[in-house]
């Protein structure tokens, strides 16, 4: 005949695998986490007065960016970005509230701006995985004459994280 164990050791044993998911999730998660470039594909053209330029991201399915992290300089000067409203957005973090992100598209245009022939614009922009990771600043290079973009490695003292992926804090 054999003895039954008490129902606080069977409680326990099926809480075992509650308490190890969210975990594994979490490293599933950052382990898979998209490509930047995958999750934000950037691009860039002339504008059509040919003065400014327009800068475009197709943002993946289940990524976001966010609007305040779009910058852009020039020569270690700012350059002014146009960028439309985006969505607001509480994003279930006591630290960030309601942002306003993009999802799917987000577009900045250089108004008002006129650009050199020559040069190289540095475009910032930072986004996230809906529950799942961020990603540290990302820095494109722009060469003014071809418009051909290239990835800059991230400098970390810019960046309130220091590894890329990250656990979404905004």
């Amino acid at each position: 005949m054999q003895r039954e164990r008490p129902t606080s050791y069977k409680s326990a044993l099926l809480a075992i695998p509650l308490l190890v998911l969210p975990m594994a999730g979490r490293s599933y998660a950052a382990s898979h986490a998209a490509n930047p470039d995958a999750a934000f594909s950037f691009s860039v053209e002339h504008d059509e007065e040919g003065v400014g330029l327009e800068l475009t991201w197709a943002i993946a399915p289940g990524y976001y960016l966010y609007r305040h992290r779009i910058t852009a300089t020039l020569d270690g000067r700012s350059v002014r970005l146009a960028t439309p409203r985006g969505v607001s957005e509480d994003l279930d973090s006591p630290a960030s509230g309601f942002r306003e992100v993009y999802r799917g598209i987000a577009m900045a245009d250089t108004i008002g701006e006129q650009l050199p022939e020559q040069g190289e614009l540095v475009v910032t922009y930072e986004g996230c995985g809906q529950n799942a990771i961020c990603y540290p600043p990302i820095h494109k290079a722009i060469d003014l004459a071809t418009l051909s973009s290239r990835s800059l490695v991230s400098d970390e003292s810019d960046s309130r994280c220091n590894v890329a992926p990250r656990a979404s804090e905004e």
